[in-house]
């Protein structure tokens, strides 16, 4: 009776873990197409639709626009402190993120979806400075950034050519060699 019991535990966390964390309804948001460029395998859609411009505040309370960035690739990773998948990759990001220093044609934002309730900015820079990260983190504290970017789950990742399109989309935890095979087909 135990050993099912147990097998079917180990199911749903598996599950959990490959399907990522949802934190929002499909209603919440709906102001994009439900395609968006770029798909869950990471090849170029072509379509080069505009990304959406974010103006959010890091954890020091400075203020940082994804335009300050045209010209570079931007990878731009949505999760929660809450949300095991995310947790999971943030090792692979945090490499990333240091290969791709000041002076790099790449940079990695990373955007903490801070609700105000199950993700605060306190729980949130508590889980950065506790793991010692670096990698910088922008606060979405009002949704809009997830919302312009259709984020039904986390965590999601998208990657931004250098002239500011939307060159892919990946769900679900990512690595560091994932992104740099992206990397090395967008330059």
């Amino acid at each position: 009776m135990r050993i099912p019991t147990t097998l079917l535990g180990l199911t749903i966390l598996v599950m959990v873990l490959l399907s990522g964390c949802s934190p929002y309804s499909d209603t919440r948001t709906s102001n994009l197409p439900s395609t968006v460029p770029g798909n869950q395998t990471g090849s170029p859609s072509g379509n080069g639709q505009a990304a959406p411009d974010i103006v959010l505040e890091n954890l020091d309370g400075k203020t940082v626009r994804l335009s300050d960035y045209r010209g570079k690739v931007v990878i731009l990773n949505f999760w929660a402190s809450w949300c095991p998948p995310c947790k999971a990759e943030m090792p692979e990001l945090e490499q990333a993120s240091r290969e791709y220093t000041q002076g790099s044609d790449v940079v990695l934002l990373t955007v903490n979806l801070t609700d105000g309730a199950r993700e605060t900015t306190d729980k949130a820079r508590q889980y950065i400075e506790e793991n010692r990260y670096s990698m910088p983190v922008l606060l979405d504290t009002s949704g809009k950034a997830a919302d312009d970017y259709n984020i039904n789950s986390i965590p999601t990742t998208i990657i931004i050519d250098k002239q500011g399109n939307i060159w892919t989309r990946l769900s679900g935890p990512t690595t560091k060699a994932a992104l740099q095979g992206y990397i090395d087909q967008v330059m």
